[in-house]
């Protein structure tokens, strides 16, 4: 891999949002209280290097602007540290404090598998919630074409109907007139009553047959016939 040239540049205290100091005390310990310290254990340089990652995802994800030259930096930083703890010492007290690094960072890590399950899973929701969507998408573009489709044909079968009876634009039918003859004409009725010479009694006798309650029952009959073979 090609060594980059051009680091980027350092960020200022304004853009970092840290303060500069510009003095540190240091603290000399006699050799002799030195003399029992021990190095870290491997397990305790993974458990800071798990931190340090963490922080600096966390600044990172807090980052506005600038994060490629904010990340370059944390990185140098870490691996500064990393390269330090491999021959730093510690008291022997602070070495007890770290016997339970390796548990904490089998949890640590076992959280980590969790969430990675957890995420996992979520993406097989959006997953299927994305495919959920573009179905009815398809559904609903099916839809509109056979809508479009159905609008088409009634539009041309409403076309062949006003061509065929001849339907003007405001939806008038325009039917040919009846000739004045037609109309005048007289009805099957008054032609057969025409051809009877005596008219009025005829018609007396047929409003007394009628009203009679012998055509009643006849009537009545007749209506409860056709109600039982409507049931039937």
């Amino acid at each position: 891999m090609k060594k980059n040239e051009n680091p980027p540049k350092r960020l200022s205290s304004e853009e970092t949002g840290q303060t500069e100091h510009t003095s540190l005390k240091q603290v000399k310990i006699p050799s002799n209280k030195t003399n029992t310290w021990q190095p870290l254990s491997k397990s305790s340089r993974e458990h800071l290097q798990t931190i340090m990652e963490t922080v600096i995802i966390t600044i990172l994800s807090d980052s506005g602007t600038q994060k490629e030259q904010i990340q370059y930096h944390l990185n140098c930083l870490k691996k500064r540290l990393l390269q330090r703890f491999e021959t730093l010492k510690v008291p022997p007290k602070k070495q007890k404090d770290v016997t339970n690094v390796s548990s904490l960072l089998k949890m640590e890590r076992a959280q980590h598998r969790a969430n990675e399950e957890g995420l996992a899973l979520l993406q097989e929701e959006i997953d299927k919630m994305v495919e959920t969507t573009e179905s009815m998408t398809e559904n609903i573009q099916t839809l509109k074409n056979k809508i479009e489709i159905l609008t088409r044909e009634v539009e041309e079968e409403e076309e062949e109907i006003k061509q065929t009876f001849q339907v003007d634009s405001s939806g008038v039918l325009s039917l040919p007139e009846l000739p004045q003859k037609s109309l005048k004409a007289p009805t099957l009725q008054q032609e057969i009553l025409a051809q009877i010479p005596n008219q009025l009694p005829l018609l007396k006798d047929l409003d007394v047959l009628h009203n009679s309650s012998q055509m009643k029952n006849l009537l009545t009959f007749i209506e409860e016939a056709y109600k039982r073979l409507d049931a039937s």
